[in-house]
């Protein structure tokens, strides 16, 4: 046993010689394994040219990103060349991507990753990530199955003078895909440019879990499911079933910045959505998923993430939800208490949650009429979304700091607890227990109206 342990640290050792570019943990599973699911990251990432665009004057938000998806493949080209000939010239299997300019390899060896950590523009080559969505909490069921919806008062919104439903807004979600058939969800799934699966490319969407179709039923269900039933929907498939490749949530944020058929061809950025929900997630402090959110953000693409179910201890946010860059959502229960299965903060990338919401019940998986009593945050975050898009269809113009100012300023904050995290009374707002309180969505449209 010594003796195997010792040859592993030497290879190790051996591994990281040559650059001090390659993880630890990734060295550890290459002399473990001999191969390894690789990312490699570039100096800069994609900065530069999301600044590029940034400073630029465009005449609609389609030229935008048409533009922001020029420079980042013109700058992925650059940064990526000699990567790829390598890998070319190993006859590997790898995928590309302008959007977070990463390159990822599928069983990459130790010869392989020592000779492109040796190149002057590679910053890091680490194992691919691997997520997970939260498993659901069972629900109590002798509650009102749409009491979130109730509770946010989203009818309250769609009935407000100069109120809306969602009409004209795009949502998206990077989910275990969507029953598309289902009686809630079919009539209002925009199918040109609608649905990516990066894992087996299906031609529609689809749905083997029933967590994606469940949160896509709270976002946009109809028949009363749904707090914004009146916009269209599209999706991708990042996780296959419980779990989420990297390389596919890269996939999957590349689809959802400039939208393409299902086959991943004829892009079309116009297309691009106005928001996209995330139950997905993990670790504390992790801003991997950076790359792509900073993207989004510069087209208009507003991120909502779940905080995950790591409750109830403090300081148990997770990433990406713990962004700065992000509306992060905490879940409470119907009596306004906070979920016990929800994170809480501190979070460490930001110092409190930028948001908190609900747990639920809508559509399901298993047949077009069917539905599931079930809860967490990966049930809370669509709740958020769908108020953000009664914001957006008010005034398409809102920008990310606009609608996340409505949502965090036209909080409740009459709720039930008494407990503390990181030295903030559960009375002062924001906390890391309630964050900026519970959303209301007829608050929220009302100040839009009032004031956009």
């Amino acid at each position: 046993m010594f003796r195997q342990l010792l040859v592993a640290a030497l290879v190790g050792v051996a591994l990281a010689a040559p650059s001090n570019k390659i993880d630890e943990s990734l060295a550890r599973a290459l002399a473990s394994k001999g191969v390894a699911n690789v990312v490699v990251i570039f100096n800069g990432g994609n900065d530069e040219a999301i600044r590029s665009v940034n400073s630029m004057r465009f005449e609609s938000r389609g030229q935008k990103i048409t533009t922001l998806k020029a420079k980042l493949e013109a700058l992925a080209e650059t940064t990526q060349k000699n990567v790829v000939n390598i890998l070319r010239s190993k006859v590997v299997k790898y995928d590309a991507y302008w959007v977070s300019n990463q390159v990822f390899i599928q069983d990459a060896s130790s010869e392989i990753v020592k000779a492109i950590a040796a190149l002057p523009e590679v910053a890091e080559v680490r194992e691919e990530k691997i997520v997970y969505i939260d498993e659901p909490i069972p629900a109590d069921n002798t509650i009102n199955a749409e009491w979130g919806v109730e509770k946010i008062e989203a009818e309250a919104a769609w009935a407000l003078p100069g109120g809306n439903n969602g009409q004209g807004v795009v949502v998206s979600s990077i989910d275990t895909g969507v029953r598309v058939t289902h009686e809630s969800l079919r009539n209002n799934f925009r199918s040109s440019k609608g649905w990516f699966d990066p894992y087996t490319r299906t031609a529609g969407p689809t749905d083997n879990n029933g967590h994606g179709t469940h949160t896509m039923g709270t976002i946009a269900g109809s028949g009363g499911i749904g707090v914004a039933p009146g916009a269209q929907w599209i999706s991708c498939r990042g996780c296959s079933t419980s779990s989420c490749t990297e390389a596919a949530l890269n996939a999957c944020g590349q689809f959802i910045n400039c939208p393409t058929d299902a086959n991943g061809q004829n892009a079309d950025c116009s297309q691009a959505p106005d928001l996209c929900s995330n139950s997905w997630g993990g670790g504390q402090g992790d801003s991997w998923y950076n790359p792509i959110i900073n993207s989004w953000q510069a087209s208009g693409i507003i991120p909502v993430f779940a905080m995950g179910n790591s409750g109830p201890s403090c300081g148990t946010a997770n990433s990406p939800g713990d962004s700065t860059s992000v509306i992060g959502v905490g879940a409470t229960t119907a009596a306004d208490g906070i979920a016990s299965f929800s994170s809480l903060g501190p979070a460490e990338l930001s110092q409190t949650f930028p948001h908190q919401d609900k747990t639920f019940d809508p559509a399901w998986y298993t047949g077009d009429a069917a539905y599931n009593t079930i809860s967490g945050t990966s049930m809370a975050c669509p709740h958020a979304a769908g108020a953000v898009a009664l914001l957006l269809s008010r005034n398409p113009n809102l920008t990310y700091a606009q609608v996340k100012d409505l949502l965090n300023n036209n909080t409740d904050r009459d709720l039930a607890s008494a407990a503390t995290c990181g030295g903030t009374p559960p009375t002062t707002f924001p906390n890391n227990v309630y964050g900026y309180g519970r959303i209301n969505a007829r608050k929220s449209l009302a100040a839009a109206i009032s004031s956009y």
